[in-house]
């Protein structure tokens, strides 16, 4: 089997988890009584605990050289913890199991991305047409769910979920190692690297692109329910919206060449300000169908822009640290975002969307700093 079938089958595993609990975990919540400000604090413990558990994680990856093997175990934890969610009922105890779950399963992706790039680098695979197939499996999971789901019990999304997760383990037994050698970097000389300006504004920018994503994350199936949309028509917003970034994904060696990094996250941050300003202002078929095509874009070029400019510029020895790094700055932004959404969903509905907006403002002038700051700063 060939290292970039591994890959794919990793990414494809993992994405197809992403597709079925962005969509509907929010619906299972809500069937569990929680409120739209209990689901956001809910989703929101995730992102949180990145900024204290991936750095951590990353960094033991980097100076051990065993970055497979703590994915393996990571993934083991989280198909362990998730199990549990069939035994729980309300916020408490949901929020408790939160807490165990979300960063076993979160990690997966930092590790999985440092993994990856470590072997584009080396072995000139293409990152996009690996990291599609997780995009494609994330539109079978959202229509398939969505189509299982409607008219039915919300305990499907736990039971999709719980099969899913002990898939993904057992495509983490497949990966091989691609540290190549132990991290020799000191913490001296990855602070003096996290601190460079250019590299903490494309982080930011880049954060925040992703955390503008926040309400449509966490809300978005509630709100095109109220709207009278099936479950079905919310699983197919979310595959067809994916389907743009399977078409990014597949030409990305091109157009990361054609744009560079710092372009394609502009290009992001400013597809974001109007994806959001459309959700804002509709909930009319033909407005959701432009603002989710456009999740190829506020999604996948982003994720893009950020995977090949961490592994551009992060020396040996720090890649797995400057992915940690990356996920604590989202999670900081993410989390708080989450909370947010909560309480903006609540008191505004679909007009949270312009709180959305406006971070995509605030990412767009961080990415045009980041053009005006030397390489080196």
């Amino acid at each position: 089997m060939s290292l970039s079938v591994r890959f794919a089958l990793f990414y494809g595993a993992l994405f197809f988890v992403v597709g079925v609990l962005l969509p509907f975990w929010p619906i299972w919540l809500q069937d569990r009584g929680l409120s739209p400000e209990q689901i956001g604090l809910v989703l929101a413990v995730g992102p949180w605990l990145r900024i204290l558990v991936d750095p951590v994680v990353t960094r033991a990856a980097d100076r051990s050289g065993q970055g497979r093997r703590i994915i393996v175990l990571a993934a083991l934890i989280a198909l362990a913890m998730f199990a549990g969610f069939s035994l729980v009922d309300g916020f408490w105890p949901i929020l408790l199991l939160t807490l165990l779950f979300a960063p076993a399963f979160h990690v997966l992706i930092p590790l999985g991305d440092a993994q990856t790039m470590a072997a584009v680098r080396r072995d000139g695979l293409d990152y996009g047409q690996i990291r599609l197939w997780g995009s494609i499996t994330f539109i079978v999971a959202a229509l398939g769910v969505g189509e299982l789901l409607t008219g039915r019990d919300p305990d499907l999304v736990w039971l999709a979920a719980t099969v899913s997760l002990a898939v993904l383990l057992l495509t983490t037994l497949l990966l091989r190692e691609q540290s190549a050698t132990r991290g020799a970097a000191t913490w001296p000389d990855i602070i003096a690297f996290l601190r460079r300006r250019r590299f903490i504004a494309f982080l930011l920018a880049a954060s925040l692109v992703q955390a503008s994503h926040a309400v449509l994350n966490g809300f978005s199936g509630i709100h095109w329910k109220a709207a009278g949309y099936s479950e079905l028509a919310v699983g197919l917003f979310w595959g067809g919206g994916v389907v743009a970034e399977v078409a990014l994904f597949a030409v990305s060696g091109l157009v990361v060449r054609r744009l560079g990094a710092r372009n394609l996250l502009l290009v992001g941050a400013g597809a974001a300000l109007v994806r959001w300003l459309i959700l804002a202002e509709t909930v009319a078929l033909p407005g959701l169908v432009v603002a989710q095509a456009l999740h190829g874009i506020t999604f996948g070029a982003t994720y893009l822009a950020t995977m090949h400019y961490i592994s551009d510029t992060a020396p040996d020895g720090m890649k797995a640290t400057a992915q940690g790094a990356y996920a604590s700055i989202t999670g900081v932004i993410m989390g708080l975002a989450l909370i947010a959404a909560g309480d903006l969903y609540a008191a505004f509905a679909g007009g949270a969307f312009y709180a959305m907006a406006a971070m995509s403002c605030v990412a767009i002038a961080l990415a045009l700093a980041v053009g005006r700051t030397g390489k080196t700063a």
